[in-house]
């Protein structure tokens, strides 16, 4: 029994400019999902680290023209991926 399967999409304002969508990529899911993986096997999910020297908790890849990444001198925006030396994957119809 999905509990969830009537629910309508609608919108939680958070503060000024913040909203959650709740489901408002519902119907899209499964081609995300497909998406993410495509991107994914092209610049695969890695733990960055700061310039500090700190591993992030947070696993993350980038698609796009640009990617935000880190360096010994900090934080950047860059159109090569670092650990594959190649252009981000695609960005995705779905992500926009």
């Amino acid at each position: 029994m999905d509990l969830f399967a009537d629910a309508e999409p609608w919108q939680e304002p958070l503060a000024a400019g913040a909203v959650i969508l709740h489901r408002f990529a519902f119907n899209a899911a499964e081609q995300l999902i497909r998406d993410i993986n495509d991107v994914a096997s092209q610049s695969p999910f890695r733990q960055m680290v700061t310039p500090g020297g700190y591993t992030m908790s947070v696993a993350m890849t980038n698609c796009g023209r640009l990617g935000w990444t880190t360096h010994r001198q900090g934080y950047l925006y860059s159109p090569i991926d670092p650990q594959t030396n190649k252009p981000w994957a695609r960005h995705a119809a779905e992500f926009s």
